[in-house]
């Protein structure tokens, strides 16, 4: 089987040398980043992928974006110089990394519009965005021009989680406690993100807009049905907002809305995640994504069992044909 990563993480010299000496860079976020070598050392990266065969890359940043590290006088300069890294590092290794994901100044509006189309002209595959810029949504229509320009472009968007310490879980405190912020609110972000795109009309007025959703669509999977019926009385429980023309807008049952997201298969290796979002996207809208260099062995334990996984399933030879290299293939626009 041949496998394509389409949601991994590695940062080029330049960029990754900026970022830990960035003021986030001197606190937890540089202790982090650290600490996870293929992150950032190329050779070990290559000695990772290499461990598999027939197995290539389509490389992300890590987080934080780049708009957390840095204000708009300096994002838009560093945004480049990360994709102009990652462009770099795919042409000197294109049989391990086979493409990229171009970063965005989302805290420049208009910037981000301009480097996400110079990044995509020069070869990148798609455009990876956060979940919130600094603590705001991504559905603003300051952020349309991006959106257009993407969708022109025929590649997707890679949706990460961003959710940050600082966004707190109970009102009084300072910080979210126990790192609760990552483990349980990124998937409750992610699909936050995925209904203010749906329902700010994103979606709906940019129908050819593609977008690839870390974790297999977080909670969306598990809550199909209470999703279904709860939002079917959109509005019944709101006295000061009118919802009541929303689901009209959409132009077709909202459900569809959210399986016509992509979702990849990084779920740290587990099965049961991976059986529940495959049958709600459907074999055409999952792709196959480690996480790596994200957890043991610098990321090999994730993929080798996500391999596993995949390769155990019941189902068609030519679905997990799709999931591990095909649905790649189409939507970043490979050979």
């Amino acid at each position: 089987m041949r496998y394509i990563d389409a949601f991994n993480h590695f940062s080029p010299k330049r960029y990754f040398d900026a970022l830990v000496e960035s003021p986030a860079g001197q606190k937890d976020i540089g202790k982090r980043v650290r600490g996870i070598p293929a992150l950032y050392d190329l050779e070990l990266r290559l000695k990772v992928v290499d461990q598999f065969p027939d197995y290539t890359q389509i490389l992300s940043l890590g987080l934080p974006m780049v708009d957390r590290l840095w204000g708009p006088d300096k994002s838009p300069e560093m945004a480049k110089i990360a994709n102009d890294g990652l462009a770099e590092v795919c042409a000197k290794h294109p049989d391990r990394f086979v493409g990229y994901s171009a970063v965005v100044p989302m805290n420049a509006p208009e910037a981000a519009a301009k480097e996400a189309e110079r990044a995509l002209k020069n070869g990148a595959h798609a455009v990876q965005l956060g979940t919130n810029v600094n603590g705001k949504p991504i559905d603003g229509k300051e952020f349309w021009p991006l959106y257009e320009t993407i969708e022109k472009s025929g590649k997707p968007i890679l949706l990460h989680p961003a959710r940050s310490r600082e966004m707190i879980d109970y009102q009084g405190e300072a910080k979210s406690k126990y790192e609760i912020w990552a483990i349980l609110g990124w998937p409750y972000e992610t699909s936050c993100t995925m209904a203010r795109l749906i329902f700010s009309g994103v979606t709906t007025r940019l129908p050819d807009l593609k977008i690839l959703v870390h974790h297999l669509g977080a909670m969306i999977p598990f809550f199909d049905a209470r999703l279904e019926t709860g939002w079917a009385t959109l509005g019944s429980r709101t006295s000061d907002e009118d919802y009541g023309g929303v689901l009209k807008m959409l132009g077709k049952p909202m459900m569809h809305c959210f399986k016509d997201f992509y979702a990849d298969t990084a779920l740290c290796g587990g099965r049961i995640g991976t059986v529940c979002g495959l049958q709600f996207f459907g074999a055409d809208h999952v792709l196959f994504a480690s996480d790596a260099p994200f957890g043991p062995e610098g990321g090999a334990s994730y993929i080798r069992e996500t391999m596993k996984v995949i390769a155990a399933l019941d189902i068609a030879e030519s679905d997990k044909e799709k999931i591990c290299h095909r649905n790649a293939q189409a939507l970043f626009k490979l050979p």
